[in-house]
This record gives structure tokens, C-alpha cells and sequence, in this order.
């Protein structure tokens, strides 16, 4: 008929529609695999994963908090490079082998050494990631720390005079996963107390396209430590919404956890 746009191709029609559902489907997984509800017992968790826009939903970051032995836990925030199907299946792989390294050692530096080699051995020769492993001693309050590239933790803490202080974790650090295995892997360690508050996040929360990234990590820790007094959810809400809605260039998760 006269005026009306022609119709496209069914096989046109059909991949598209096939994009579509292979992008829905990636984004169950990736959703899936990334805990709703964080309970852990004496920590108040919250989380927080928003997609880069133009990724309809896919990408690689990750987090996870959990118990991989009595008396122990387990705080993990990862990013692995790129977005769509592939990525969001490495992910679910490097989580789910963590998880599996972490039930036998709790040394951080060493979980990361045996995901390292795992990214070596089975996955895709340019596939790399960041990540960053924090285990907590229940019995002592310390927490022991490594780091793969990775940008890094936060901590809000109460200094000699009470007031909340907003610090950066910055031991522990070394390369990103994939690009040479390192043995052994540096380690950190610093004390949590009822009342500090751990804050982890993806690079997405910091960087900015023609921005510096030390501005963004300074606008971070400003924020976190003056929202510091609020409950967890309320920090991780506020601290989200740090790059601006005008900005969705890249993945961005958040886990502010707090000792109780």
C-alpha cells in the first residue's frame, strides 16, 4: 500500500529479535548471580549493580559477601573487562570459582593467586578482570586484604577524638587477573569494629570520560564519610547516584557493609 514504510526483512526481524532475547537472557544470569538480599550474621549489607545504558543491561561486575567457614567472612568486589554474553559468563565463572578457592583457604592473596591461574588455564587467552578479596577473622576483628587491579576499598572509621573518618585501604595491591601470575600475592590487614563501614565498588563509580580519576575517588570518600550516619541502604542509594544520571558510560556496583 502507498505510504506506508515497507516491512523489513523476516530474517532482519528475526535477529533482531534473537539480540533481544540473548541480551535478556544474559541479564537474568548476571542478576542471578548477584545476591538480592545480603545476610550475613553481625553485618548490615547493601548492594547495589546499575548497567552501563548502551549495554542493555550486560556487563561484568560483581560482588558477594558470604561465610566460607565458621567464624569467617568474605567480602568480594569484581569487574571483569568489556560487556555482553561473554563477559557476563566469565563473571559467573570467576564468582562461583572463588567461592569454591575461598572454602579452602582464607588467606585473600592466595584465593586470588588460584583465580588467577584459573583465568590462565580456562578461559579466553584475552580475558582480564579486577577483584578484590577481603576476609574477616570474627575471632580478632581483623580483616586481611589483596587486591588485582582493582580501585580501592574504603573504610569509615571513628578516629582518637570519635569523629568518622572516610580512608582508603591502599596495601595489598597488585596486577589484574589475567595479565601474569604473581606469587605471592601482596596482602593488607586493618581492624573492623561494631560501627565501621566497609564500602566497595567498581571503577564505574569513580571515572568520568575527560574527568581525573583521583576526583572522582576524592568525591567518593567525601560522600561516603558524611552519609556515614545513615544505614547502609541510604548510603548505598546516595553514593550510586555520585556520576550523575547524565552518565551511564560504564557498569557500576556498590556493597557498603557495616559491623554491627
Amino acid at each position: 500500500m502507498h505510504g506506508q514504510e515497507p516491512r523489513p526483512p523476516v530474517s532482519a526481524r528475526g535477529r533482531t529479535r534473537g539480540r533481544d532475547d540473548d541480551a535478556r537472557i544474559v541479564e537474568r544470569l548476571q542478576r542471578s548471580l548477584l545476591p538480592s538480599i545480603l545476610e550475613v550474621k553481625g553485618l548490615t549489607t547493601a548492594a547495589e549493580y546499575v548497567p552501563a545504558a548502551r549495554h542493555h543491561n550486560v556487563g561484568g561486575d560483581w560482588y558477594d559477601v558470604f561465610e566460607p567457614a565458621p567464624g569467617t567472612v568474605a567480602w568480594v568486589i569484581g569487574d571483569v573487562a568489556g560487556h555482553g554474553f561473554g563477559e557476563a559468563v566469565v563473571m559467573a565463572q570467576l564468582r562461583n570459582a572463588l567461592r569454591a578457592y575461598a572454602l579452602h583457604t582464607a588467606d585473600p592473596a592466595e584465593i586470588l593467586y588460584r583465580l588467577d591461574r584459573f583465568v590462565s588455564a580456562y578461559l579466553p587467552n584475552e580475558t582480564t578482570a579486577t577483584a578484590c578479596v577481603l576476609v574477616l577473622d570474627r575471632s580478632s576483628g581483623t580483616v586481611r586484604y589483596s587486591v588485582a587491579g582493582h580501585p580501592p576499598p574504603l573504610v569509615v572509621v571513628a578516629d582518637q577524638d570519635g569523629r568518622l573518618v572516610a580512608q582508603w585501604l591502599d596495601q595489598g595491591k597488585g596486577l589484574p587477573l589475567g595479565v601474569r601470575e604473581t606469587d605471592p600475592r601482596p596482602v593488607g590487614e586493618f581492624v573492623l569494629v561494631p560501627g565501621d563501614t566497609l564500602v566497595l565498588y567498581t571503577d564505574g563509580l569513580i571515572e568520568k570520560p575527560g574527568a581525573d580519576i583521583d576526583e572522582g575517588m576524592e568525591r567518593l570518600r567525601v560522600a561516603a564519610q558524611l552519609m556515614c550516619t545513615e544505614t547502609p541502604e541510604t548510603v548505598c542509594r546516595h553514593l550510586m547516584r555520585l556520576p550523575g544520571d547524565e552518565y551511564a558510560g560504564d557498569d557500576r556496583a556498590l556493597l557498603v557493609s557495616r559491623i554491627s
